[in-house]
């Protein structure tokens, strides 16, 4: 019956969706999944994609490129055994304390969004929608602090090697999550652009880590188990956030007879972000890591300034990661955001061997390979996602 309907978008003017790349609106008339997991897009969805993809390569390698610059320059060589896990929540607080800087945009956003359905109820109209929504949030906001703080223990525990190989199980989790929470199917390029992107995140075994752990630092069973539940947490965020917007977000204007726009994105990290960041604080002060921050400070090689710039560029690298992560579940899905965000690991790799001079830390033949199953990862989801923007049309 949902196939002879009308789709809402071919009533509007087309110039109303490419007029600015980022705002473009994710079609809702339908809601059969395909064999990628998204609803059927339309063609314009690219730039949003595109753009997506930009934020996560550049987000994720300047974060973790100062990250690699803070443990290098705070002499972790002089920490004891008691102070191994020193800074853990810390890091943990940084990929979400920087909620806020993405109001500005979202407030943008929904006001252009009211000015072109002024006719239109605004989103937060429906109050079952909202408390469903705030307790979603908060589960999402609980997953994230998690998350990051046990892959921030984890590469403090193992060395970095052991923690990407188990690290990159995430990959198994996300498409097992993904059919069983988004109800998604999966063809055979999915399939081959997963299995590319677990080789991928393997061979990035050889890279190296600012904080790893000497030899009598090294806890391989709590440090094992720390990344391989990182992972699994990562894989249950990105299926619930798809999830929000399947369940919530695009059936909540369906009642409104509107399209959701881009500041859903914005809405997911803003309301998540900021419980992760209430727990990571609290987390924080349990663990007395504020006086630990003042020490770091005064001790960091570089000087007080360049601490306090790695922190704030750690914190705002890392909101421009999550808005491409986040980004990618909306137009296209949580299997093919897990993919980029595994993708890229190569390339920061490649780039921690051009700004820091770690031991035994080259360009080997395993980067080289990496970056080109990478190539491949990508190519193989793309073909897939060009196929069903033809058949779409």
């Amino acid at each position: 019956m949902a196939q002879n309907q009308q789709p809402i978008f071919q009533t509007k003017p087309p110039e109303q969706f490419v007029q600015i790349p980022i705002n473009i609106e994710r079609d809702s008339s339908t809601t059969r999944m395909n064999q990628t997991g998204n609803t059927n897009r339309k063609p314009n969805h690219w730039p949003t994609i595109t753009i997506s993809i930009i934020f996560v390569i550049i987000g994720q390698s300047i974060a973790k490129l100062l990250e690699n610059f803070y443990y290098d320059k705070i002499n972790r060589s002089e920490y004891n055994e008691n102070r191994q896990n020193d800074g853990v929540w810390t890091q943990s607080l940084l990929q979400t304390v920087g909620f806020p800087l993405l109001l500005l945009p979202f407030i943008i956003f929904i006001t252009k969004n009211k000015r072109n359905h002024h006719q239109q109820p605004p989103i937060t109209s429906d109050s079952i929608h909202v408390k469903s929504l705030a307790v979603i949030y908060i589960c999402i906001g609980i997953i994230m602090a998690v998350q990051g703080r046990l892959a921030a223990m984890g590469k403090l525990e193992i060395p970095f090697g052991v923690f990407t190989l188990i690290y990159t199980t995430q990959l198994f989790f996300t498409p097992i999550f993904a059919a069983f929470i988004n109800k998604i199917k999966f063809n055979r390029w999915v399939v081959i652009s997963v299995i590319l992107a677990i080789i991928t995140g393997a061979l990035t075994l050889s890279s190296s880590f600012g904080g790893e752990p000497d030899e009598a630092e090294e806890n391989y069973a709590r440090g094992s188990w720390a990344a391989l539940f990182a992972g699994i947490c990562f894989a249950l965020l990105l299926c619930n956030i798809q999830n929000v917007f399947d369940s919530y977000i695009f059936k909540r204007t369906e009642t409104t007879n509107k399209n959701p726009s881009f500041a859903s994105v914005f809405e997911v990290i803003i309301f998540s972000s900021l419980v992760a960041t209430i727990i990571s604080v609290v987390g924080l002060l349990i663990a007395g890591e504020q006086h630990e921050l003042k020490r770091e400070m005064n001790g960091f090689s570089k000087g007080k300034g360049s601490y306090v710039m790695a922190m704030v560029g750690q914190a705002v690298s890392w909101q421009v990661y999550w808005v491409g992560i986040v980004g990618l579940v909306y137009s296209v899905s949580s299997v093919l955001s897990n993919v980029i965000s595994v993708i890229t690991w190569p390339i920061v790799s490649v780039l921690v061997v051009i700004f820091f001079n770690f031991m035994d830390d080259e360009f080997d033949a395993f980067k080289g390979v990496a970056l080109v199953t990478a190539v491949l990862s990508a190519a193989a989801y793309f073909f897939r996602l060009h196929k069903e923007n033809r058949m779409a049309n």
